[in-house]
């Protein structure tokens, strides 16, 4: 067998747009947060894909938000302020709604007004979450944490305090896998639907 070709590329040697394409190309896909925040003029609604959940008892979530180096994020000034927020998944049938929704709306603006996007009250916190998702979840937060970067991004920390689940999705005490067909970002304009899903399990050969 023959060595594998690589290219090997200092972080250090790259410029600011270079290190952005590749770490978010190789980090992919990516699931995506639909964030909803209230602000003074309605709901927000913004889409992260630096998103994953970081511990299950309890359960809790991370979203990296930002640039913040100028003016603070809607969703980061808004769940400071309120203490909540809910997250939405994204599937193929609400692609679209969630792209427009990432447009620079000013503040005084509600996406989810500007573009009919429907939602549904929450169960315990104010903030609601997209009717139509197929997951959704009601967070409070936990803390919000610098990440001492160059564009001041924070990471909100949130404890899910109550999900929400698609009947069609719904097994009786878990997510069916194959019927969540949830989207990945991959990058830019790029987003990837579910493809084959491969099974594996350790090997009967492999010692302790």
């Amino acid at each position: 067998m023959t060595d594998k070709s690589t290219i090997t590329i200092p972080a250090q040697d790259l410029d600011e747009d270079r290190s952005y394409k590749l770490i978010s190309a190789a980090v992919t896909p990516r699931p995506i947060a639909w964030t909803a925040t209230l602000g003074p003029n309605g709901v927000n609604l913004a889409p992260y894909s630096s998103f994953t959940f970081v511990s299950y008892s309890p359960a809790k979530v991370v979203i990296s938000v930002g640039p913040c180096t100028e003016v603070l994020k809607d969703t980061l000034v808004n769940a400071q302020n309120r203490g909540e927020f809910t997250i939405s998944s994204v599937t193929p049938d609400l692609l679209q709604p969630m792209v427009d929704s990432s447009h620079g709306f000013g503040p005084d603006v509600s996406e989810a007004t500007a573009l009919d996007i429907a939602l549904s009250p929450a169960t315990l916190i104010q903030t609601p979450y997209v009717r139509d998702a197929a997951v959704a979840m009601e967070c409070r937060v936990d803390r919000i944490l610098d990440v001492h970067d160059d564009h001041a991004h924070r990471l909100i920390i949130g404890n899910v305090v109550c999900f929400h689940v698609a009947d069609a999705l719904w097994q009786g005490d878990r997510i069916d896998p194959i019927a969540y067909a949830s989207l990945g970002r991959i990058g830019g304009p790029l987003y990837v639907t579910r493809g084959e899903i491969i099974r594996a399990q350790i090997s009967a050969s492999v010692k302790i």
